[in-house]
């Protein structure tokens, strides 16, 4: 039975909602979304979550796993000069987080990794006035007294230094928490605990294991065929001489055997170091390789749809490590382009290179074959500028999001692109997007997103039909804001929406940690549980079932840390350079 004040709340609510007014002023929406930006403060193991509304389907079973924040430190009183916070929402401090489901009931869990970085910030009783911020970062402002101090402890590979804290992979039945290199750490679904860096059995891609080489922007998000079979992409660098450098792309894929087998090479053309000038980017585009954060899987082929956001190799002669690695590595070129690079999976021939004017990809929805066309659903922005905004000064501008498909005409290698959504709609920001996994690769018919995502704006769960532009969606009340939705089909359903949709989220209002379950048909609320304490927002979530994500494998080193790995290749790209080779 709901408390008394939780049900004057819900009635509350739904008459705000009918009334479409606002029960709180703009200054209190903005605390409350301050609340996903600020330090957690305790450990949680199973803790038992309260009712708000409905019930809990006795089907659902699993563990719903999300890489949450852990410290963004002193987010009320942030002092420039240390600094004493973590800026960017890609840098923050992880802390694992779930919610566990079984038989119609819910616990929470939030766990600090046994990890370096979690054993320096202890030293300092997590207090981020003292420690001040210590790490690479990727857009966040780094205190270089304090990066040089703790640098050798977190290049030391006897402990995982950092859990990868973008996206979730399923490599057999292991949970692989990733980044955008192409290795993971082993997360135990069952304790929240890291496992150490999975222990891939092929020879490194067949790349030389040494700092000539390096690895970057593997698309966080990877694809899985119905067997089992995960495909990514990797970019690798070959430091030839201290002026030129050889660039490829490699698609692999991994199965249960976690032996990554390259399929297809894609290579662009070299870059001559010494045509950099001052501060200015590569000035030869062919030589430079567009983001990927994710890309499109169908039937027959891999499509990797490279951004305008394009890799600066000048990058490799100025890098300081004492600044944020996004800024200097990667720049939006209003006069570059969108590559889209179709390869064959039967054989991994590169059978198009399709060049389209610049915007930039987040996420996918859903990609298939129809006849000689194929269809891409992705979310676009007319520039990189959303990378940028997910800082703690720049919570409040707003953003629009671009719901895309892109048509590629295989019959002469052409693309297109237009909006899925209704014209007579308003402009929205979505992101973090999900279809059914079992139509990845096939005709469907529905995305679900996530609305108003790190915004004080009223958040929403959006199901777009992507053939007719329809829309419904389930709104919060204010002050509830929600991360990734994720689809889970009922048992033995054959409609592609019968299931539900799940999410957590921050409440700013309890200060405390959310999760819900939506009808995935209707986005009506099936269920709404509270957490018992205060969980922080984060990027991306997985639900994992019951039988997946444990195991026994003990803590282990890495091969190498990516740290030192990325120290190894600049000193090494340092030392032609002044040789002359």
């Amino acid at each position: 039975m709901m408390q008394l004040d939780t049900i004057r709340f819900a009635v509350l609510s739904c008459l705000t909602i009918l009334a479409g007014v606002s029960t709180y002023t703009e200054e209190d929406l903005a605390d409350m979304l301050k609340d996903g930006f600020r330090n957690v403060d305790r450990e949680i193991i199973d803790g038992e979550v309260m009712v708000e509304y409905g019930s809990i389907p006795t089907w659902l079973s699993g563990n719903f796993m999300r890489h949450a924040c852990g410290a963004f430190g002193e987010s009320d009183n942030m002092n420039d000069t240390l600094p004493n916070y973590i800026e960017h929402l890609f840098d923050c401090m992880e802390i694992g987080s779930k919610f566990r489901v079984e038989n119609g009931k819910i616990t929470f869990t939030q766990r600090w990794y046994n990890t370096t970085v979690n054993d320096i910030y202890n030293s300092y009783g997590r207090e981020m006035n003292k420690s001040s911020y210590f790490m690479k970062s990727t857009f966040s402002k780094i205190n270089k007294a304090q990066f040089d101090k703790w640098e050798s402890n977190l290049s030391d590979t006897s402990k995982v230094a950092q859990v990868p804290s973008v996206s979730w992979w399923q490599i057999g039945n292991e949970a692989i928490a990733m980044t955008e290199k192409p290795v993971g750490v082993i997360i135990d679904t069952h304790c929240v605990s890291q496992k150490g860096w999975i222990q891939y059995k092929d020879n490194n891609m067949g790349i030389p294991d040494t700092p000539q080489y390096y690895f970057t922007n593997n698309p966080a998000h990877a694809h899985t065929e119905p067997d089992g079979t995960l495909w990514s992409a990797s970019i690798a660098v070959n430091f030839v001489s201290g002026t030129r450098l050889k660039i490829s792309r490699l698609v692999y894929k991994v199965d249960a055997d976690k032996f990554r087998h390259v399929v297809g090479t894609y290579n662009y053309e070299d870059a001559d170091l010494s045509r950099c000038r001052g501060w200015n980017p590569y000035p030869d585009f062919s030589s430079r390789f567009g983001y990927i954060h994710s890309f499109c899987m169908t039937e027959n082929y891999i499509i990797l749809p490279e951004t305008g956001y394009m890799h600066d190799p000048c990058f490799y002669r100025r890098y300081d490590k004492h600044m944020p690695f996004f800024p200097q590595s990667f720049h939006y070129e209003p006069n570059g382009f969108v590559r889209l690079l179709v390869m064959r999976k039967s054989d991994g021939e590169f059978i198009a290179n399709i060049t389209m004017p610049p915007f930039f990809v987040t996420h996918q929805l859903g990609s298939y074959e129809d006849g000689d066309l194929i269809h891409m659903d992705m979310l676009t922005y007319n520039n990189a500028d959303v990378y940028a905004m997910a800082t703690l000064n720049d919570l409040y501008t707003p953003y629009t999001t671009n719901v895309s498909r892109i048509t590629i005409n295989m019959t002469d290698f052409t693309a297109s692109m237009r909006s899925l959504r209704n014209p007579a709609r308003d402009p929205a920001a979505f992101e973090m997007s999900n279809i059914n996994y079992a139509y990845y690769g096939k005709k469907y018919k529905y995305g679900y997103m996530a609305r108003n995502i790190y915004r004080k704006e009223r958040n929403a769960l959006t199901k777009l039909n992507v053939d007719t532009g329809e829309e419904i969606q389930y709104t919060f009340p204010e002050g509830m804001f929600v991360q990734e939705p994720q689809f889970v089909p009922r048992p033995n359903s054959t409609a592609e929406d019968d299931g539900v949709v799940i999410a957590q989220g921050v409440d700013g209002r309890k200060h405390k940690a959310f999760m819900v379950i939506v009808d995935a048909k209707t986005m009506n609320l099936i269920g709404h549980v509270t957490a018992p304490d205060l969980a922080l927002f984060g990027l991306h979530n997985r639900f994992y079932p019951l039988d997946g994500g444990r195991t026994y494998v003990t803590d282990t080193a890495p091969n190498h840390s990516l740290n030192a790995v990325l120290v190894l290749c600049f000193l090494y790209l340092y030392m032609l350079l002044h040789t002359g080779n």
